[in-house]
């Protein structure tokens, strides 16, 4: 999976169904993307993205009665961690505690930095 394959929009389209916690059909997408990202987009729009995001391997979809719902191929965790890699390949070289350290000391607060070290010291 290459997550450059997928476009902003489709990203939010993805968002919105990895966080539902049931199967959603066109509208129900529709209607939570809009409303969470002050969106206003129509069903064609959101349609398109969907189509494209299913050939992509990242959905896959079925009939139930007139309508298709959607569910996640690819997890958000999945993606968060192809995300990350890449991300680090790109800019660190592949160095994941260079990035890591960029990260703390560019964008961590405090608390997030507390956070961290913990999980570091779990790792032990």
């Amino acid at each position: 999976m290459e997550t450059n394959d997928i476009s902003a929009c489709e990203r939010l389209v993805m968002k919105t169904i990895w966080d539902s916690t049931e199967e959603m059909a066109l509208q129900e997408i529709m209607d939570k993307v809009n409303e969470e990202n002050g969106k206003k987009w129509k069903p064609q729009t959101v349609s398109t993205f969907l189509a494209r995001l299913v050939r992509k391997g990242f959905l896959t979809a079925y009939r139930r009665g007139r309508y298709s719902y959607y569910q996640p191929v690819v997890s958000k965790e999945e993606f968060w961690k192809t995300t990350m890699n890449e991300n680090a390949r790109f800019f660190a070289k592949g160095d994941m505690a260079n990035m890591v350290c960029q990260l703390c000391e560019d964008m961590l607060t405090k608390d997030d930095a507390d956070r961290l070290k913990k999980k570091l010291d779990d790792l032990d």
